[in-house]
């Protein structure tokens, strides 16, 4: 009988990411799909002990021992969700709520061709959003500005624009009234450290070669080189991040798992 060869698998890696990220206690709390990412690799880097004869003249290497394993990865994805986007700043996603009523005198010192936030505060730091019935008076209250000819608005943004040559005169003490909205959005906010912990998978799904699925049980996310908040062009933008694969008590660090049979 002739020698029987092997049927060589070669492979157009495909596949979809998920992300199981740890709370304070180091517990999953579920994994999220990281969606596209058409990047991910991994890296194995080992250290060698290795031991050489005295026994003769010529030292020869008699043993050689690996002693550590470091297995890294970086994963690239163009999916800019706000999950994500909280992964990247080491961060979290929350619902920012704001309600119903009336704000009277807030003060503001402003400059001619300036814009200015209303509603910042430490509950609201970035400001409020959709407000309604904006009144702008001098800090005695004894000038109405005219909408228009002394200031501009952006109800939807909850910004103030005084006017250049207008009647609102630089480094003027001014009040403001207005009626905020009850409204929620989600809002990501960056946290107080550089990386984040969960467990990776990746489910397989190849252009060409067998479907084996990457189960890492616990890993380090560290957002890695820029995101563009603008750019020109229409290069679709991508995010990157390093990936430390360590071992897990009790576990491996990293398991591939083919498909059962049928």
């Amino acid at each position: 009988m002739p020698i029987t060869n092997i049927t060589n698998e070669y492979a157009i890696p495909r596949g979809r990411v998920y992300f199981d990220r740890f709370d304070a206690n180091g517990l999953p709390t579920g994994e999220i799909p990281l969606g596209n990412c058409p990047g991910f690799t991994f890296t194995a880097e080992t250290e060698k002990a290795e031991h050489f004869s005295s026994e003769s003249g010529l030292a020869e290497k008699d043993a050689a021992l690996i002693v550590k394993v470091n297995r890294t990865g970086s994963l690239t994805c163009d999916n800019f969700s706000l999950d994500n986007l909280a992964l990247f700043v080491s961060g979290s996603t929350e619902t920012q709520s704001q309600t119903a009523g009336d704000v009277v005198d807030e003060a503001h010192t402003v400059h001619q061709g300036r814009i200015y936030q209303l509603g910042v505060s430490n509950n609201a730091p970035a400001g409020v959003r959709n407000i309604t019935d904006v009144v702008v008076t001098s800090s005695d209250g004894l000038t109405t500005y005219v909408a228009g000819v002394a200031y501009n608005t952006d109800l939807d943004l909850g910004r103030l624009q005084i006017i250049a040559g207008g009647p609102i005169a630089d480094a003027t003490a001014i009040k403001v009234d207005y009626k905020t909205t009850l409204k929620s959005w989600t809002r990501v906010k960056s946290g107080a450290t550089a990386e984040v912990s969960g467990a990776l998978r990746v489910i397989a799904d190849n252009a060409s070669g067998t479907n084996r699925d990457w189960f890492m049980p616990k890993v380090t996310l560290t957002p890695s080189g820029e995101i563009p908040v603008i750019q020109e062009g229409t290069d679709f933008t991508t995010m990157e991040f390093g990936v430390e694969v360590l071992k897990a008590a009790n576990r491996e660090a990293l398991y591939i798992d083919g498909r059962p049979a049928a």
